[in-house]
């Protein structure tokens, strides 16, 4: 096999995979799909919407998808759920629920390789995904709800 016809099938595979992970598109716009995520979430005052930055979460959701969060106990998460907590910095962070031990949570972006590299316990828990809306794109720079107030992002992020 000619070297070009190996890298160009090396190409081709690499694109294939990377393409695989990339977050769900929609033909719905950025300002439609907030305008009916905040009519759900408003119809609890446990529930919240926030934007998603990063690529981590692969097929679920990525940059500038708009997930509805509920408010969660770590009692209430079970593995497979997909959370947003707090790190240790400070970051909100969207990732899947790997293992559960009681007290404490491995997560795990779908698309990374290995497990986040500190255990989630109760108090940096935000809540767990229960509803995605995925957008056509999204306004450059900060993006704010109907209330005047900042959107709050969850990071999709590889460690």
């Amino acid at each position: 096999m000619k070297t070009t016809t190996l890298l160009a099938l090396i190409a081709l595979s690499l694109t294939a995979v990377f393409s695989a992970n990339a977050a769900p598109k929609s033909s719905a716009s950025f300002q439609k799909a907030l305008q009916d995520a905040e009519m759900i979430a408003s119809l609890s005052p446990e529930w919240s919407v926030q934007r998603t930055s990063g690529v981590s979460m692969g097929d679920f959701y990525g940059d500038n998808s708009l997930i509805l969060v509920q408010k969660a106990e770590i009692e209430d998460i079970r593995v497979g759920m997909m959370i947003v907590y707090r790190s240790p910095e400070g970051e909100l962070i969207s990732h899947k629920v790997a293992e559960h031990n009681g007290t404490s949570l491995s997560t795990i972006g779908v698309s990374n390789w290995s497990i986040d590299p500190f255990p989630i316990t109760s108090d940096m828990i935000v809540g767990t995904v229960f509803g995605v809306f995925h957008t056509s794109g999204a306004p450059s720079g900060d993006v704010y709800a109907s209330n005047g107030e900042p959107l709050p992002t969850a990071l999709c992020k590889t460690f």
